[in-house]
């Protein structure tokens, strides 16, 4: 038995002889509840089978020097332990007496007990790295909902629980009663990881996988550390943790945003991005909707632009001269280049902003949603196949947008790859438009999973993933176009998709949206609200303007969602008549045109250039919104606040999302702004906030 004591009265005690994790007490209170093994390796055979390779089925050798020794008929494995000063870092060495391949090493999981605090009769919480951050604390509701525990296999799913895709960040934490159990793999590789929690003998199993790059027969020597530590505080503490280790290794070319003269002008001006598609009113509809031709949309552009006193991104879906979410081939638009143009002129004259989506690394044999479009002959006259990801055995298959199209994943290491997408893409940065949202349905602008043994990267997921798609998007000759992905950029890929369609609200779908990301990384990069596409939340002018809270104080820009009739959608596919039915404009605009203010004025330098800080606590009440994808309610507090540090100064950011008064208060009195311009402030431990209405405090020490 191996027992490690810290300062704070934390007590880890692991088995090495049995190769488990015993208990972690906290002030002689237990955290974890089971034992489960410090590692677990899985192996590929060359015929697609795989097997998984506990703790439990090693034979234990010796303990020294911090160096735990386990033997098997398959492989040799050294686990190194060495206390730090708040936790444990841990590294693996396994030789591989097998010709199969090491496709992943999971270290030091552990488990909690099976409900959490919004569970009866649960405790804890789990912080986790998901779609810009997520709280969970119901983990019954995690599994009753479309992003439940999935083990990630080919082909790919958009959702999967893995780094850098969906999980943007490499650790994942748990707290209970004030205290914090940290997991992390610190890797300057930022190999592909599988970050998760899951129902295990009764309990919660929380855990971390490390791809491991190599091929069959290969050994495996961790090249960064696995560490176990421990906090006291939030989740704020537990992100501090990462953050201190990020800063030190920052992804290649990431600058921060105010030392980086590669951003255009309009990211420094809070652009309102307005969301719609040129023709149909939904995914999979191409009818017309009365935004074709392309001038029809300019009438509600200038009016948006006018009522919120904001430049304005006309962000176009179903824009393609090809067919809807059919890549690669995007260009010529739709009824030509010329008009296409002519569209962009007139929307920068009127000092406006073009974008368009488009839909990632795949290949479309052919459209579902256009029959008359199809790829079939050139995939064969192109040897495309030659290109696309697989399963170990050959099989190509793909689950990424089947209502729109049926086709393939394309993998990044393949030249053809780059060539393709390097085209297309440039075609688009060339066309005057001002953004372009190139990695739809890449979720955090990861690839997916390919086991081809014929691309010139390991036979498994891996390192190689993040490294070919940032050549790719370093290729591209971007003429001051900035790129972005569905969701916010994952970590590895923050200097290259610097503009992203955030997507917090999909969190509801696992728990509680809280911004993990912002915290660590808005100094470099600022995303925009996104066209909320399921949404869940009930259709109500507080709903939306609740998100629009959430969003500014994320530090993100806002969004709409426009109809053919000049209304806004409370989210894409979503569409709704009549008007009435419709976001009342009246009460999103000025709001949209308060928050604005906030940002290009006193805001601005904490809103765009700061770095997130904990926030002082405000004491509100709470709301009650449905959750009507199934039934449940949420509850937030009244008020939506974060609070921001830049040039040593700190300010926090309180918004009213309400249609009515808020009254709100303070453990002591704070000087607060109340208007965007600090003209007027008051000193005061209480106040009452008129409906759509934003403060900011002075944190002055």
């Amino acid at each position: 038995m191996a027992e490690y004591i810290f300062h704070n009265k934390t007590v880890v005690a692991i088995d090495v002889e049995r190769g488990e994790i015993e208990n972690v007490l906290y002030r002689g209170q237990p955290i974890t509840d089971g034992r489960i093994p410090i590692f677990c390796v899985k192996l590929r055979k060359r015929t697609g089978e795989s097997y998984v390779l506990s703790a439990e089925d090693f034979r234990f050798v010796r303990f020294e020097q911090d160096i735990a020794s386990y033997v098997s008929d398959c492989l040799d494995v050294d686990i190194r332990l060495q206390q730090q000063e708040n936790g444990l870092i841990c590294r693996a060495n396994i030789k591989n007496k097998t010709s199969d391949l090491l496709e992943w090493i999971e270290l030091m999981a552990f488990s909690v007990p099976k409900k959490l605090k919004d569970e009866q009769g649960g405790v804890g919480e789990i912080i986790y790295p998901y779609n810009e951050g997520c709280r969970v604390t119901n983990m019954a509701y995690r599994e009753s909902m479309p992003f439940r525990y999935t083990e990630p296999e080919y082909p790919s799913k958009n959702s999967f629980s893995i780094f850098p895709n969906m999980v943007f960040a490499q650790f994942i934490a748990y707290m209970v009663g004030g205290f914090g159990l940290y997991l992390g793999m610190h890797d300057e590789g930022r190999t592909t990881k599988h970050i998760d929690f899951c129902y295990q003998n009764d309990k919660i199993k929380i855990f971390m996988r490390t791809f491991c790059d190599v091929t069959y027969g290969q050994d495996y020597t961790m090249p960064f550390d696995c560490v176990f530590s421990f906090f006291e505080g939030g989740w704020y503490q537990a992100a501090d943790i990462y953050y201190r280790w990020f800063q030190a290794h920052l992804p290649s070319g990431l600058q921060k945003i105010q030392e980086n003269p590669n951003l255009p002008a309009w990211y420094n001006q809070a652009p309102l991005v307005v969301a719609y598609a040129l023709r149909g009113k939904n995914d999979t509809d191409l009818s017309p909707n009365g935004l074709y031709p392309y001038e029809n949309a300019m009438p509600y552009l200038k009016e948006i632009a006018m009522t919120t006193q904001s430049k304005v991104m006309a962000l176009l879906m179903h824009w393609e001269g090809s067919a809807p979410w059919a890549p690669p081939y995007a260009w010529p638009p739709y009824g030509g280049a010329r008009a296409f143009e002519d569209f962009a002129e007139k929307l920068h004259g009127w000092d406006m902003l073009l974008g368009v989506y488009c839909s990632g690394f795949g290949w479309t044999q052919k459209s579902n949603i256009d029959p008359n479009y199809s790829c079939e002959e050139s995939f064969e006259t192109l040897n495309i196949a030659s290109s696309l990801c697989t399963d170990t055995n050959g099989e190509m298959k793909s689950s990424i947008c089947k209502a729109q199209r049926d086709g393939y994943d394309f993998c990044p290491a393949c030249q053809q790859t780059k060539e393709i997408f390097k085209t297309e893409f440039e075609k688009i940065c060339s066309s005057k438009v001002d953004y372009i949202q190139a990695l739809d349905q890449n979720h955090g602008g990861g690839p997916y999973f390919c086991y081809s043994d014929q691309h010139g990267h390991v036979p498994a997921p891996g390192k190689w993933q993040q490294i070919e798609t940032n050549k790719l998007l370093e290729s591209i000759h971007k003429s001051g176009v900035l790129l972005g992905c569905e969701s916010a950029a994952a970590e590895p890929f923050l200097a290259q998709l610097q503009f992203s369609d955030s997507r917090f609200q999909l969190n509801y779908y696992i728990g509680e949206p809280i911004p993990i990301y912002g915290y660590l990384y808005h100094e470099y990069v600022n995303n925009f609200m996104g066209n909320q596409i399921c949404a869940m939340l009930e259709k109500s002018e507080s709903n939306f303007t609740y998100r629009l809270a959430y969003s500014f104080t994320s530090g993100d820009m806002l969004t709409v969602v426009l109809n053919g009739n000049g209304d806004l959608q409370y989210a894409w596919c979503d569409y709704i008549e009549p008007k009435e039915k419709c976001l009342d404009k009246s009460v999103v605009l000025p709001f949209i045109k308060t928050l604005n203010e906030w940002q290009r004025n006193g805001g601005h330098v904490f809103l765009h250039f700061g770095k997130m800080i904990a926030p002082i606590r405000v004491y509100c009440g709470k709301e009650k919104f449905l959750l009507e994808d199934n039934k449940t309610y949420l509850h937030p507090d009244s008020v939506v606040t974060t609070a921001y540090e830049y040039g040593g100064k700190r300010a926090q950011f309180i918004v009213n999302y309400n249609l009515h008064s808020v009254d709100i208060r303070f453990d002591k009195q704070y000087a607060i702004y109340v208007d965007s311009k600090l003209q007027t402030v008051v000193e005061t431990n209480k106040l009452t906030l008129s409906p759509l209405s934003v403060v900011m405090i002075d944190l002055k020490e």
